[in-house]
């Protein structure tokens, strides 16, 4: 946004006499209105630069593209090629959708206000009326409305031809897919307007862009893998005694006999659940997002809700800091 193509509507103020003028009520409501209609504009104008620039248009194709490729070639390791079901694109878009839509949303965020600050129309915006929190909102909303279309156009898209093709109903994984990808979009989305706040320039602002997915993507899982390790390894260790020890045969034939059960047998309980290792993914949206998708169907709802609050835990948290940094921003 620059200073020639700034919203005049934005800038319109309610003339201080008429506003004495009215009661307690209808004052608050004229700001009420005011605000809403500030936010609105401010998102509509973010996001018609960047369906202006052609991003929103590349992010639908890329993303199209990527879900049709991958149920196309999902199965090309074992010599199968063509348009997969449901259930197996949704774990082939795994790895794609865990890498790639952080990386989406943190680039689509960092450069929000640090761009404005470096085109010197921030400060024009706050003394044309405009609060930081509503301007920072209104960024929020043309970012999120930027990431959903392409994401939902190219699941809607996708799902319909594979829906078509492969002649498969089975659409609950596939629309748990999506909704949790568009939830980790948001979150990684209002990081990325973090970062852009907390930054001067836009390199910097780049640089730390990036650090951030390396850290969320790899570096915490790295971490939760090792103390995982750390904190089994006593028990992995007698395991590997009790099976290495020939004078322990009848106790390693004993493990073993655990998971001969016949079909129709009731399982035993298993010893650490899928509900209980969530204590080790909490902290990070793409662990949380992998579990979410990789759980059996009774578990699905329970951990899609758990995924829905912790993702508005994270932006409550992340707006939160962003609002309060704004408002003590020297511009």
């Amino acid at each position: 946004m620059n200073s020639e193509s700034a919203p005049v509507a934005i800038m319109e103020r309610v003339p201080p006499r008429a506003l004495e003028a009215r009661p307690q009520a209808d004052r608050a409501a004229v700001f009420s209105m005011r605000a809403l209609r500030q936010v609105f504009l401010l998102a509509g104008k973010e996001f018609g630069d960047r369906l202006r620039s052609g991003w929103v248009l590349a992010c639908v194709l890329v993303w199209l593209g990527a879900v049709i490729f991958t149920s196309l070639f999902g199965l090309v390791q074992i010599g199968h090629v063509g348009l997969q079901g449901y259930e197996r694109t949704v774990v082939s878009l795994l790895n794609l959708v865990q890498y790639l839509v952080p990386l989406l949303g943190l680039l689509l965020g960092h450069d929000l206000v640090v761009g404005e600050r470096e085109e010197r129309t921030l400060p024009l915006l706050l003394a044309a009326g405009v609060s930081r929190g509503r301007l920072l909102l209104g960024k929020f909303c043309g970012g999120a409305a930027t990431l959903a279309v392409p994401l939902g156009l190219g699941f809607a898209i996708a799902g319909a031809a594979i829906g078509f093709s492969v002649q498969d109903r089975a659409l609950t994984g596939f629309l748990l897919l999506a909704g949790s990808t568009l939830l980790l979009g948001l979150v990684f989305l209002g990081i990325g307007l973090l970062i852009s706040v907390l930054c001067r320039t836009r390199v910097r602002a780049l640089v730390t862009t990036l650090l951030v997915w390396g850290v969320f993507v790899f570096v915490l899982d790295l971490v939760a893998l090792g103390l995982l390790v750390s904190l089994q390894s006593p028990a992995a260790a007698q395991e590997i005694e009790v099976l290495c020890d020939t004078t322990h045969l009848n106790a390693s034939v004993d493990i073993h006999t655990a998971f001969d059960l016949p079909n129709n047998a009731p399982p035993s309980e298993p010893t650490s659940s899928l509900t209980g290792s969530l204590s080790w993914v909490l902290l990070n949206p793409v662990a949380l997002f992998r579990a979410v998708n990789l759980a059996a169907a009774p578990d699905q709802a329970a951990l899609l809700g758990i995924n829905g609050l912790l993702a508005g835990v994270w932006l409550a948290g992340v707006l939160g800091f962003a609002a309060w940094r704004m408002r003590r921003l020297d511009l």
